[in-house]
């Protein structure tokens, strides 16, 4: 089994050098590290604080190493090309298991999943089906990581909090059935089916159309209306105590079941 480690510090990525362009004559492995550095750096964006990040490839089983994470929750996140799946799993570097062996498609999609660290240091471990060559990209993000927000004012008080980026929370994925609403100071929320309300956090490029919201793939969201959404439970943030509820935090990705998209 190959071995890498990534010493690098919290919110870094270890990836390959990059190289010149290839020229005739040319060593070809160079071209091969430039196209593995181009292909590395598109995937996984985009970059969250605090984030460990690395990619590696190979065609047989492969470990890379971040010594620097210390003990705590995590988010992964992980993708591949190149077999029809990767089996991957995480252990501590003295080889206590974190991540039992996952069988994962190398279909373009990020597959996510948390882990907890009891101490410091953590593998990643991948293994291409069929001995197939693979490559890969993988990421820790603190558990805790918060998307960074700004405020949208509609009419009449209403607001609605925005991300202001396209960095999601990180955080168990949920999806809750309820009806729009606004709380006594004017955020957008869920009333949920559990009796629960949730101050919502909406994707980047989110626009009100006098009170209805508009998310940047058209779906509208009617006070009042029947709705679905998916989305991600978001840590507590005190930067939105502008809203009643910020210990209660959905951070949505998709929402149906309303109005639908114009």
């Amino acid at each position: 089994m190959r071995v890498q480690r990534g010493t690098r510090g919290a919110g870094s990525s270890a990836v390959a050098p990059a190289t010149a362009a290839a020229q005739p004559g040319a060593d070809p492995r160079a071209s091969g590290v430039e196209d593995m550095r181009q292909w590395s750096q598109e995937q996984l964006q985009p970059r969250l604080p605090g984030e460990f990040a690395g990619s590696t490839s190979s065609n047989t089983t492969v470990s890379f190493g971040f010594t620097g994470a210390e003990p705590g929750r995590y988010e992964v996140h992980f993708t591949c090309e190149g077999p029809v799946t990767a089996e991957v799993s995480l252990a501590s570097q003295a080889g206590a298991e974190v991540l039992p062996p996952l069988q994962v498609p190398c279909d373009g999609n990020i597959f996510k999943t948390q882990v907890a660290l009891a101490v410091r240091g953590v593998d990643f471990v991948m293994t291409p089906e069929g001995g197939a060559e693979g490559r890969y990209a993988f990421r820790l993000v603190p558990a805790s990581a918060k998307p960074p927000t700004t405020v949208l004012p509609g009419t009449d008080g209403l607001k609605a909090v925005v991300r202001s980026s396209q960095t999601s929370a990180t955080g168990p994925e949920v999806e809750l059935k309820g009806h729009m609403d606004r709380d006594g100071a004017g955020c957008v929320i869920l009333q949920a089916a559990d009796g629960n309300d949730y101050t919502l956090i909406f994707p980047e490029g989110t626009s009100f159309d006098a009170e209805t919201l508009v998310m940047p793939g058209g779906q509208r969201l009617a006070a009042g209306a029947p709705v679905v959404l998916k989305g991600t439970r978001a840590p507590a943030d005190e930067s939105l105590s502008m809203c009643l509820n910020y210990a209660r935090l959905l951070s949505v990705e998709s929402a149906h079941g309303s109005q639908p998209p114009t």
